[in-house]
């Protein structure tokens, strides 16, 4: 296996040109599709000796034993096996033609294992419309989107559940380290760090040798065990996204909360009631964000936090990075192309400096909709989605 990788990664670094780069991803694609063809029989194999040995006290010691699993490991395999081919049979049938891959089946189990059988089998239908096209990453936030529009009541009650087991504790780490944690509502848990994180940029220094994240440890402890006269008055900003029907209550769609994802409409409604407003309009059948620009060369405020809601993440193929953690690129550089809603996007630092060092190809057909072309020469394109999203048709 060994000298089989190191041939493969010596072929990527050493040959030059588009065809062998082409054949190594089609190469890459086809192996990809066996892999999760075997994952499907896997499934089903384990299903299977699970029906057969149904009443069996000891079902999976034998599998255990065969595969060196320990017990425990058997039985969650074998469960997992019989739960996604009974309760899941499109997922296993899309696992098996290659069109998913095994963590995009888990995803869907894992999310659906709450729901009803009706409502499992309507998340999987609307789901596996657009999971093959899409990252592991943005599947899970599809698929927390459908789970909380078809069963909104069950998911109020799953996150009122989840609320109730709020705590903190602290992870035993190896040289002479501990994790701290907190387990608290998205919100809560995004504000906090946002705050951290303004108290961190703000004390940064050229002349500091730490790194911003070990400034920001450094800030939570410094916070937590501050005096009452060393607190610390930062205010914070937190991106959260609703719509008028659901501010108003006459809607339970769900709200967007930047770098986190979906949230529920209460959750929403909670944010908002304590926010400052800022007006977007947006088109009321696709939800597309109205048109907005400029022609200078530093966007307005106004005008970057328009394109932080359009475009919600970085817009580079597959990167769920928040847009307003992220640079607004001109698709066409200024000033042959303007500082406009049209020629912008938000690029993470990473696939910012893609875009401008290597040979991938972007462009920006109509406002929120770029095109890549890649050194192999694949074609890669990234749809605007609407503001607050909807579900996939059937």
């Amino acid at each position: 296996m060994g000298d089989t990788f190191w041939s493969f990664s010596e072929m990527i670094s050493n040959r030059i040109g588009g065809m062998e780069a082409v054949e190594a991803i089609d190469a890459l694609t086809y192996h990809q599709k066996q892999i999760a063809y075997h994952q499907a029989q896997f499934l089903h194999v384990l299903a299977d000796h699970a029906i057969t040995c149904e009443g069996d006290e000891f079902f999976e010691a034998e599998i255990a034993a065969a595969m060196h699993w320990t017990t425990r490991w058997a039985s969650d395999q074998i469960i997992t096996a019989l739960e996604m081919v009974t309760r899941l049979p499109q997922t296993v049938d899309a696992l098996e033609k290659g069109e998913i891959d095994f963590y995009k089946a888990r995803v869907l189990h894992d999310k659906t294992m709450p729901l009803s059988p009706d409502h499992a089998a309507e998340v999987e239908a609307r789901v596996l419309v657009k999971a093959p096209n899409q990252t592991g990453a943005q599947m899970r936030q599809l698929t927390n989107r459908v789970v909380m529009r078809v069963d909104p009541e069950g998911h109020k009650d799953r996150a009122e559940r989840r609320k109730a087991e709020r705590c903190t504790g602290i992870d035993k780490l190896e040289d002479d380290m501990a994790r701290l944690f907190a387990y608290l509502p998205a919100g809560l848990a995004h504000k906090c760090f946002e705050r951290v994180d303004t108290i961190a940029r703000a004390v940064r220094n050229p002349k500091d040798p730490r790194t911003l994240d070990q400034i920001r440890a450094d800030v939570v402890a410094d916070l937590i065990l501050a005096t009452r006269d060393g607190a610390s008055s930062v205010k914070t900003e937190v991106y959260v996204t609703i719509s008028a029907a659901t501010l108003m209550g006459l809607s339970e769609q769900p709200g967007e909360l930047a770098g986190y994802g979906p949230i529920s409409a209460d959750l929403a409604r909670e944010l908002a009631a304590d926010a400052t407003w800022r007006r977007l309009l947006t088109d009321p059948v696709s939800g597309a964000p109205l048109e907005f620009g400029t022609s200078t060369y530093r966007p307005p405020a106004a005008l970057r936090r328009f394109i932080w809601t359009r475009d919600r993440t970085c817009r580079f193929p597959g990167c769920m990075r928040p847009s307003h953690e992220s640079d607004l690129d001109h698709t066409i550089p200024f000033p042959k192309g303007p500082t406009s809603e049209a020629n912008l996007g938000a690029f993470c630092r990473y696939h910012h400096r893609v875009k401008h060092r290597s040979t991938w190809e972007v462009a920006q057909k109509k406002p929120g909709k770029f095109t890549f072309v890649s050194p192999a020469g694949k074609t890669y394109t990234r749809e605007p989605e609407p503001v607050l999203g909807d579900l996939p048709p059937f």
